[in-house]
């Protein structure tokens, strides 16, 4: 009997955490993270390097801090997938290309900003050490870059308010209390 009776208790005790998680998870402002690197990397001369970034909801941010450690300036590309094909053209036959100046930077050593993306879509983050677009970077060699990204969703800068959450809480209060005597 002692067995059943500490099983159970168990039991219960797993069920007040994973419902106690699951209540502190939704009333808390949490932010998700649907891109976060954190790296080195080399770029070869005439070579660019992209990150793609699937599933973006209009609101979520961008945050890109960059420093080349080694090599000429660069450029920081944000497009559109739709564009990315164009852009994979330019580079081969020095074409023009299309890409979010907001969330770009052309011929740079030194960065860090944040940008909100306006509308949901798929996009790509390229760094590229060619000589496209034009005005951009004009690559020497290869170079070495020390590279954050990350793309969240922000907080909501004020709870909503939850018709009945308080009773929920109560209710979740008392059930507890209830299960914890037993």
């Amino acid at each position: 009997m002692d067995i059943k009776k500490k099983s159970m208790t168990n039991q219960r005790y797993v069920l007040v955490t994973i419902m106690t998680l699951i209540l502190i998870m939704m009333s808390t402002g949490t932010t998700f993270a649907k891109v976060n690197l954190d790296q080195t990397k080399t770029i070869d001369l005439n070579k660019f390097y992209e990150i793609p970034m699937n599933e973006v909801k209009a609101g979520d941010v961008m945050n890109v801090d960059l420093q080349v450690t080694s090599g000429s300036p660069i450029d920081v590309l944000l497009m559109k997938s739709s564009d990315y094909p164009e852009y994979l053209n330019s580079v081969k036959q020095r074409g023009t290309i299309n890409y979010l100046v907001n969330g770009s930077s052309l011929a740079t050593t030194s960065i860090k900003y944040s940008y909100k993306f306006p509308e949901n879509g798929d996009y790509y983050l390229v760094f590229d050490n060619t000589d496209v677009p034009k005005g951009g970077g004009s690559p020497t060699n290869q170079v070495e870059i020390n590279l954050k990204v990350s793309v969240v969703t922000p907080a909501p800068t004020e709870q909503p308010k939850t018709s009945g959450f308080e009773a929920i809480l109560a209710v979740f209060v008392i059930f507890v209390l209830i299960m914890w005597k037993k």
